[in-house]
Order: structure tokens, then sequence, then C-alpha cells
């Protein structure tokens, strides 16, 4: 065998042009190397972290010099590995030695949402996972790519510790991308413990998902009978009247000139507010209570919860939000005003004077908050200087608001006591009573004194 290897036609083949051979011969057969399929130096961690071998990957981890937060075989860290597979000991080891970032995410996944949602389904591991993470400052507000929270993992696999633990943090508005709320998770998996616990702190029960299904529609469907117990029932549902909302007539611009209206004062303000706070749902209970804007920005929890506010958490959302609109900056640019040779006409005037007049509302109702909080010592000890400044910055408004009570005045003298178009549908009843009577009693006298009439001829014949 020569040492060279030699290429050409093959032995048997005419080696003429003629020959129809494409192809090579070659004199030696061809050694092909063996296939080896490529590992990973990282493989051996892999499998000792899905064995759970602790003392294992502790000695990969100084053998390779592996960085804790550095993905395994391409995929999750070493402490989302531990936390899924409920490996608490090894959890607790990577945090507390090797630093380990407790809100490290990957592919939008993070720590607090695998222990929530751990192999071992024991519900004890997951609290204690979940506790060692809360205490090195894990997130608890976040989701992945398909909107699940670490709130609904837990709701999901009936860990009722993990849910106290987190509901007191939780965002209640949170949804997956299905709609799907927590308490819908709780139903489908017929935890009747988490569902009790979701209607007591509040969670909307009524809330329906993308595809139109209520929590109680899903608790029928799967006939979870039991559950219906402690879902709220269906009340008939309040619609706000139209003009609760939007501004319809002139009176609702200048409402303490022309007469007095159903919907309170400046309420479509007190909708906005609420719109902006994303409490849009709690506007029936204002409207219910007929709440005017003055009445609403002067708010504190007692009064809230009288109206029908009963979560705390929806009382305080609210009261941070009317301390955020007292707190912002009041410009006189604000208000309009009436040029000296403007050509403004009479119903100008009463939309300018409506726009000074719900500046005004809004002035006092922050005067009486700052008064109500500052009586109650919430607000803390003013300066000096700032109490010199709000007494003088007073006395000058005082003028301008005597000035402009004087002109509501004088418009509302204009304004007649009743509508000329309001028709009495009662007092026309009563009249048309009035008139019958009358006229009953005009032909039983016409009769009467017919019949004493000819009582007396006949007696004067006789």
């Amino acid at each position: 065998m020569t040492n060279t290897m030699t290429y050409g036609p093959p032995p048997d083949s005419d080696d003429s042009d003629e020959s129809s051979y494409d192809g090579f011969y070659f004199a030696e057969k061809l050694k092909r190397e063996k296939f080896k399929p490529h590992v990973p130096p990282d493989q051996s961690l892999y499998n000792a972290l899905m064995d759970g071998d602790f003392h294992r990957v502790c000695e990969l981890i100084d053998e390779l010099h592996f960085e804790v937060d550095n993905p395994v075989c391409g995929g999750q860290t070493m402490l989302m590995h531990a936390c899924h597979n409920g490996n608490f000991e090894l959890a607790s080891h990577l945090i507390n030695k090797y630093k380990a970032n407790v809100n490290k995410q990957v592919d939008s996944t993070m720590p607090l949402m695998l222990a929530c949602d751990c192999l071992s389904k024991d519900g004890v591991v997951a609290e204690k996972l979940v506790r060692l993470l809360l205490c090195k400052g894990a997130i608890i507000n976040v989701s992945d790519k398909f909107g699940m929270t670490p709130f609904m993992f837990a709701c999901r696999n009936g860990y009722t510790n993990v849910v106290r633990l987190l509901i007191k943090d939780v965002s209640f508005e949170a949804r997956d991308n299905q709609g799907w709320t927590p308490i819908f998770f709780a139903v489908e998996n017929n935890h009747a413990d988490i569902v009790k616990l979701l209607v007591e702190a509040g969670f909307n029960a009524t809330i329906a998902n993308n595809k139109g299904y209520t929590p109680k529609q899903v608790a029928e469907f799967h006939g979870f009978y039991d559950l219906l117990e402690l879902l709220p029932r269906e009340n008939s549902v309040y619609m706000v009247p139209t003009d609760f909302l939007t501004y319809s007539t002139l009176r609702d611009h200048v409402p303490r000139i022309f007469l007095k209206s159903d919907c309170p004062e400046y309420f479509q303000e007190l909708n906005s507010i609420l719109r902006a706070l994303n409490m849009e749902n709690m506007v029936e209970h204002f409207a219910k209570s007929r709440i005017s804007l003055g009445e609403f920005l002067n708010m504190d929890d007692k009064k809230l919860c009288d109206i029908g506010v009963k979560f705390p958490i929806y009382r305080n959302k609210i009261m941070k939000g009317i301390l955020d609109f007292h707190l912002h900056h009041w410009s006189k640019k604000s208000i309009a005003r009436v040029k000296k040779d403007g050509m403004d006409n009479f119903y100008d005037i009463l939309m300018i004077t409506g726009n000074h007049l719900q500046h005004l509302v809004i002035i006092q109702a922050s005067l009486r908050f700052v008064i109500q909080n500052q009586l109650q010592n919430k607000l803390g000890q003013p300066l000096e200087m700032q109490l010199t400044n709000l007494h003088s910055s007073l006395n000058a408004y005082r003028g301008v608001i005597n000035d402009l009570t004087k002109t509501v005045k004088y418009l509302g003298s204009f304004s007649p006591p009743k509508n000329p178009l309001y028709i009495n549908y009662d007092e026309i009843l009563a009249e048309r009573k009035r008139s019958k009577v009358r006229s009953y009693f005009k032909y039983t006298t016409i009769i009467l004194g017919i019949s004493v009439f000819i009582c007396f001829k006949c007696k004067w014949m006789f």
C-alpha cells in the first residue's frame, strides 16, 4: 500500500475520452473521524442542579469559577433552578454566600415567580423561599411576558400562606395577557381558602376576562358550586347619569347662578380626578351620595368609608390623589380674563364668571384642607415666613372675592324662581279636580233652586 493517495477512473473502466464516468476513484478507503457531541463545560453543574446535589453544586462553582448570576447552559440562573425545584438550602446558600441577585431576570422570569411556582408543590417550602427572597429585596409587582405575576402563581398553586404574605403589597389591578386577575386562578383550581382571602381583601370578583367570562361563570362551568357562596352576589348595576360625567348645560358651568340641577356642583371635575387615578370604578359611590367637588377635596378616611368605599387600599389611593391635587401649584394664568378692549358677549361673560367661580371653590377647598390637617397636626409646624406670606396673600385675595361675590349676586338676580318651561303635572291634576267640584256644585245648586221653586209654586196653588 502506498502512502500517497491517488485518484482517477476506476481500474475496470475504459480510460478513453468517450468514457461517461464523471466521478473520482480513490485508491484508499477514506477514514472518517467519529462525531463527538459538544458538551458545555457547565453541563455537570446543570445536572447537579437538577439532581438537587447541594455539595456537588458548591464544588463545581468553585471548580469552574462560575459566576453565580450567569445562566447555566444558556437557560436560567442557579438561584432560579433552586427556587423552581424547591431547594431552600441551595437557594439560601447562593444568596448568603455567593450574593446571588434575587431580582435577576432571564427571559422575563425572576426567582420570586419560580418560588411561587416551585415543582415541589409544597406550600411550606414555597413560603420559606418567598420569605427568603423578600428579605433580600425581591420585587413583588412584576410580570413575565405572559403577564403572570408571582401572586398569580401562588393563587394558581394554592399556596395560602404565600398569598397571605404577599396580599398586602400586590397590585389589585394586575391582569395577565388573557385578562385574568388572581381570583380567576384561584377559582379555576378550586382553592376556596384563597378565593375567600381575595374577596375579603377587596379584589374585584365581578370583572370579566378578555373573553367576557367572570369568576362566577368559571366556577359554574367547572361545577365548583361551593365557591359560588364565597363570591359576592351580583347586585343591580348602578348607572351614573350622563349629565354627572360631562358638562351638558350652561348651569353645569355656573351652578350657583342658575337653577339648581340634580348634578352635584362640578361633579364632572371629580370624575376626571378619579379617572386620572385609575379609580373610575369608584365614581358610583360619590354619585349615589351626591358629593360635590368641594366636598370631595376635603374627604378623609372616615368620610370615604361612610359613602361606601369599603377597602383601605382604595381609600388610601383616593386620599393620596386628593393630597397631590392640593399640592399642585396654582397660577393666576389658569383662570380666564376679560380684556378691556374685548368684544365679549353676555354668554362669554357668564363662562368666564363660571371659570372664576370654579377656581374659588377649589381654593376654598384647599384652604379647608390645610386648616383641617393643620388642626390634626398632620402637616407639621409651618415657618413664620410661610405664615406671613399666606396672610398677605389671603388679604389681597379677600378683595377679589368680595368683588366677584357682588358680580355673582348681580347675575343671580336675573335667574327666575322657576324655569319658564317648567310644568307641574300635579298642579294640573289638582286644578282639574277643583274644576269638576265647582261644576258639580254649580249644577247641584241649580237643581236645588229649581226644586225649591217648584215646591213653593205647588204650595201657592193649593
